[in-house]
């Protein structure tokens, strides 16, 4: 091999790592636990946001028993707990430090966050 196939081999080596590493810090944002989870967490992200609520901790779900369950916390480390049901409808209740800020539908809240958007 001449120096600058190996120049090649060595450029193509690291952009594959660079893309690789990008793949992976991607992965671990959002992370996949199904149609039921994934509704219930990005609904309780967009109702989080929505009324102005400071994350410091956001919100990690978990299927348990017949729900998913995402606890997280706000800046002045209150607790975010969203309880959803892990069947359709998939409904939703969110409290931050005890206090419900919603109670409903998770399809209706990324519904309307679709609409707000288009």
């Amino acid at each position: 091999m001449n120096r600058m196939s190996i120049a090649r081999l060595a450029i193509a080596g690291a952009l594959g790592a660079v893309l690789l590493t990008g793949c992976s810090q991607i992965d671990a944002l959002a992370p996949v636990g199904g149609e039921a989870q994934t509704t219930i967490r990005n609904a309780t992200y967009d109702v989080l946001l929505d009324n102005g609520v400071d994350i410091l901790v956001a919100p990690t779900c978990a299927k348990e028993s017949t729900q998913i369950i995402c606890r997280g916390s706000t800046v002045t480390g209150a607790p975010i707990v969203a309880t959803g049901t892990s069947a359709k409808p998939y409904t939703l209740r969110i409290e931050v430090d005890g206090v419900v800020i919603f109670d409903g539908s998770a399809t209706d809240v990324l519904a309307d966050a679709l609409l707000e958007g288009s």
